[in-house]
């Protein structure tokens, strides 16, 4: 850097020319890019690949709760009770359970619908995905271990304000993926 009266060399930081005592201008800062920067994009397939991982893995806990609210669990259930006194003959425990096992079944079944849909909205950066999936994300948190791990991995990438910035750009430019994006 050179001083623009005098032309006599100066240090990066300095204020005043050492030669002439000329005030220099204030060179405008280079816009930093911040770290978070490019994290979106790094991660955005993986965070969608994971969703639909978890959403299938959930459909298979939606057949479970069916599968055993349907066909073990009442006759067991059942069989129990008329051999316990205390229950009045023909107590309806075994489909009272049974119900409440497909009522739970119906619940992850929307869940997993859900999980499925904000991966593949990740996948296709549709504008959408970000919120529902930080909803996702933080309900997911609940659900220890996979669903806490997915849901804090989901809040690390997408809730920072310049993800949000970076998702919408990339949601604006879905038809090419970039590698660099260039910040707003």
């Amino acid at each position: 850097m050179y001083c623009d009266s005098c032309g006599h060399q100066l240090n990066d930081n300095a204020q005043f020319c050492s030669a002439c005592g000329k005030q220099l201008a204030p060179m405008p800062a280079a816009r930093a890019v911040t770290p978070l920067y490019g994290r979106v994009n790094r991660h955005l397939k993986t965070l969608g690949i994971l969703w639909i991982i978890y959403g299938v893995l959930r459909l298979f806990e939606t057949f479970w709760f069916w599968a055993i609210g349907r066909t073990f669990l009442p006759d067991f259930i059942d069989q129990i009770v008329s051999h316990t006194d205390g229950f009045p003959s023909g107590f309806p425990l075994g489909r009272m359970v049974s119900h409440s096992l497909e009522f739970i079944g119906l619940w992850v079944a929307v869940f997993a619908v859900l999980e499925l849909i904000v991966g593949w909205g990740l996948l296709d950066r549709r504008p959408w995905a970000r919120i529902l999936a930080l909803v996702l994300g933080f309900l997911a948190l609940l659900r220890f271990p996979f669903g806490t791990a997915l849901g804090i991995y989901t809040i690390w990438v997408l809730l920072p304000s310049a993800s949000e910035h970076e998702y919408d750009h990339l949601a604006a430019s879905r038809g090419t993926f970039t590698s660099n994006p260039v910040p707003r």
